[in-house]
């Protein structure tokens, strides 16, 4: 089964305690940071729409919507 955090999904934001005003959002990813260790979670940078910055989420901070987006879509 493919992972559902991969590039370009489609992710929704559902919790982000530094920045409460983006629960809710929704984006894609464009990064997954790779941990030197291998018992470290990834991190994901997601471009949300209406934003011009990738913000970084733990994999408990967002949730797949199962869409997935183009990598056109962005560059």
């Amino acid at each position: 089964m493919e992972d559902p955090l991969h590039f370009y999904a489609e992710v929704r934001v559902v919790a982000s305690p530094d920045r409460p005003e983006l629960e809710g959002a929704v984006g894609a990813i464009v990064g997954i940071s790779e941990p030197p260790n291998p018992d470290t979670a990834p991190s994901f940078g997601v471009m949300l729409d209406g934003f011009d910055v990738v913000r970084v989420f733990s994999e408990e901070q967002i949730a797949p919507t199962g869409r997935d987006r183009q990598e056109s879509d962005y560059y």
